[in-house]
């Protein structure tokens, strides 16, 4: 085979490489930015039976159905597809067009929603694709995707947890709230974040394979040979 048309080939599949500003990784962006809002405003019911005490004591399975939105899982996807800088900015620029174009936080939308108690998952959002990013983008294996579960799913539930408590400091939210959303992280929708998250990353990896073919460094490569036309 042609070692030129070889290295084209090779530029198409993905390797471990970081991801590159290109148009693809532009375009990529945006609909990552789109899924977001997407999850946001999607309701699933989950139906499953858990082990639990009967009025005489005696452990028994019940069903139980609640409602769930995926949004957390699929931040850590995009963590896992755009890796940690471009997840970043994904997720600013969905706080710009929540604060100053459209109402796309679960509540609303507006300056103000800094003085909502969901505002610290936002804040999370943030704070959770760096390190979940980081790892997936240094070795993506199963440690290094149940550790950025982990590490992603607690990061966010805290700092919202951390950002009631300080919203109840200044006499925003009543400490009956921080109560609340401190019960909420032991809840079983914690348990969906986790266990979601995790399928959600297993999956994140050949998404990125097929959307490599995009996002590969096109501009980079461009301007490189220009500038080594152009010293020549």
């Amino acid at each position: 085979m042609n070692k030129r048309f070889e290295d084209e080939i090779l530029e198409f599949i993905y390797k471990g490489e970081k991801t590159p500003l290109s148009t693809g990784t532009i375009v990529v962006c945006l609909l990552c930015l789109l899924l977001v809002i997407v999850a946001t405003f999607t309701q699933v019911n989950i139906s499953h039976s858990m082990p639990a005490f009967d009025a005489a004591g005696e452990l028994t399975f019940v069903n139980v159905s609640n409602a769930y939105v995926a949004q957390i899982p699929t931040i850590l996807f995009i963590a896992a597809v755009l890796g940690p800088a471009y997840a970043l900015i994904t997720m600013i620029l969905y706080i710009l067009i929540g604060f100053f174009v459209w109402p796309v936080f679960a509540l609303g939308g507006g300056l103000g929603y800094i003085k909502s108690g969901l505002f610290g998952y936002i804040l999370g959002f943030i704070l959770a694709v760096i390190p979940a990013g980081r790892l997936l983008e240094k070795k993506y294996s199963l440690k290094n995707i149940a550790l950025a579960t982990i590490i992603g799913v607690l990061c966010i539930h805290i700092c919202a947890i951390l950002y009631c408590i300080l919203l109840a400091l200044l006499k925003v939210v009543s400490f009956s709230y921080v109560s609340s959303a401190i019960h909420s992280i032991g809840g079983v929708k914690t348990l969906y974040d986790i266990v979601i998250s995790f399928i959600f990353l297993l999956i994140a990896r050949p998404v990125k394979m097929i959307l490599w073919i995009a996002m590969r460094s096109s501009i980079t490569k461009k301007i490189t040979k220009k500038v080594r036309r152009d010293t020549i």
